[in-house]
């Protein structure tokens, strides 16, 4: 589609474009933290789940608590949705397979999540619906390894309570 991608010749060049590229948005001079999106794409880029996790708890916790619709498990989907869509990966919601549909599926250059979600449940009860309904087998001829995640939300901390992952290869 005649898209290009430029690139950095090394990462010291990148971090030092990315401080004054983003200082300069945000109407400051000088060194500042790295930005928790490209925290974020950087650990999920990584493999780095645990902190994956982490960031994404950040993220629930700034969101306002009189906003924040903690019952619903459709909502925490829906923002585990937007932040993957806009760090650029290929996220699929609901996917239909011939056992019931996964909560979430994200496609990266390496590897595949099937991730799937409970509201005051837990991990293991999510993980064990992964593996019980054969969700990754939809992916079985792709060589790429399936990640599987079972995230439990907690509605009373508004957060990531626990998760679970499994590799296979």
């Amino acid at each position: 589609f005649g898209q290009y991608t430029l690139d950095y010749p090394n990462a010291e060049v990148k971090e030092s474009m990315l401080e004054y590229m983003i200082s300069d948005l945000r109407y400051e001079r000088g060194v500042m933290a790295t930005p928790m999106v490209i925290q974020l794409y950087e650990a999920f880029r990584d493999n780095d789940l645990d902190q994956v996790i982490q960031l994404t708890k950040g993220i629930f916790k700034n969101i306002p608590s009189h906003i924040f619709l903690s019952k619903a498990e459709a909502y925490y989907h829906s923002l585990i949705y937007l932040v993957f869509f806009y760090l650029g990966q290929y996220i699929e919601s609901e996917v239909n397979t011939n056992n019931g549909r996964l909560d979430a599926v994200i496609q990266s250059s390496t590897h595949i999540y099937i991730l799937e979600f409970k509201l005051d449940e837990s991990a293991e009860t999510a993980l064990a619906q992964i593996k019980d309904r054969g969700y990754a087998d939809k992916y079985v001829a792709d060589t790429r390894p399936k990640v599987l995640l079972g995230i439990n939300f907690s509605s009373q901390a508004k957060t990531v309570n626990d998760w679970l992952m499994e590799v296979i290869e």
